[in-house]
């Protein structure tokens, strides 16, 4: 008789609610993993459990209002679909959800799954491309539970993922007379790609490759550029923000934005992008500031999940 299977989708994670205790409660967690902040512990945690956790949560909480909906967080309202839509796609598997930090817990998930008995387990980052600071903690909270369940690392190089992007760009792209295309993938610090040998930042890079190459872009149409920068230190660059302000001044008026690294919409890109890059746009006389959201619900993006699954079968 075959072994059950399971698939686990796995999402950055969201607090519980858009008020202040809720979301210190989620940055505790978040900005707390080594693997996020690879600082020394005696040096960092009384940074993050003083000053940080008492300004940033207010702050964040404010920036979340502006996205929440009456469904809720919309990375959750998406991850729920994409599961369900998975399942429903995929009889032959057993499909569940859930967060590397907040509810529902990974290790909480993979112990109901087995309980329902569910032999082979495995579990898909629902991250493009592989970091040290988003896939790596899954890797991690698995190997804990269980070391033999296997973890999909990336695939940014998955034909049908690459296409559909290109294919979401351009339905938008030749839409309008659009100056130029920026790609926005969420940064890291320098350090991790220079001393911890992070290959994110190449990842990010071949699917740009990847997606330009398939839209037909010349070098001068399209940007590459690394958002959400936290912290003092270096981090990838150029940074999105700065890029934004100077275009308009380079002659570049109207501008499509995409976040290839997101695959559902969250704080980085309803506020981050749309909210807050998109002002400092204008206010330096950008004229249109158009977004790509993330596939979110696609049904050709479960198809896409579903391709990864088949691809990466033990």
């Amino acid at each position: 008789m075959d072994k059950k299977k399971g698939i686990l989708l796995v999402a950055l994670g969201t607090p519980r609610s858009c008020e202040a205790d809720d979301v210190r409660d989620y940055l505790k967690e978040f900005l707390g993993d080594p693997l996020v902040i690879q600082k020394p512990r005696w040096l960092w945690l009384p940074i993050l459990n003083g000053i940080i956790l008492k300004v940033r949560p207010q702050k964040s909480a404010e920036m979340y209002k502006q996205i929440w909906t009456d469904e809720g967080s919309p990375l959750m309202i998406y991850t729920v679909a994409q599961a369900k839509q998975l399942q429903d796609m995929r009889g032959d598997l057993e499909v569940r959800f859930a967060m590397t930090y907040g509810e529902p817990r990974i290790d909480k998930v993979i112990t109901e799954m087995k309980a329902s008995g569910v032999e082979e387990i495995t579990v898909l980052p629902l991250y493009p491309q592989y970091s040290l600071t988003t896939v790596e903690p899954v890797i991690q909270q698995v190997k804990k539970i269980d070391d033999r369940i296997k973890v999909i690392r990336d695939f940014h190089k998955v034909e049908s993922y690459s296409e559909l992007l290109a294919e979401s760009i351009r339905e938008k792209w030749q839409a309008k007379d659009y100056d130029k295309l920026v790609l926005s993938y969420h940064g890291i610090p320098m350090s991790y790609v220079t001393k911890k040998k992070d290959v994110y930042e190449e990842q990010c890079k071949e699917t740009t490759r990847l997606v330009v190459s398939k839209l037909g872009l010349r070098e001068e149409e399209y940007e590459h550029t690394y958002q959400s920068k936290f912290g003092p230190e270096k981090w990838l660059e150029p940074a999105t923000i700065d890029r934004v302000a100077e275009l308009p001044k380079e002659n570049a008026k109207k501008v499509l934005i995409c976040s290839p690294a997101f695959v559902a919409d969250c704080l980085e890109t309803l506020f981050e992008l749309e909210i807050e890059n998109k002002e400092v746009f204008v206010e330096n006389g950008g004229e249109t500031f158009d977004f790509v959201h993330p596939f979110n619900d696609s049904f050709d993006f479960t198809r896409v999940l579903s391709e990864v699954i088949d691809q990466n079968k033990s």
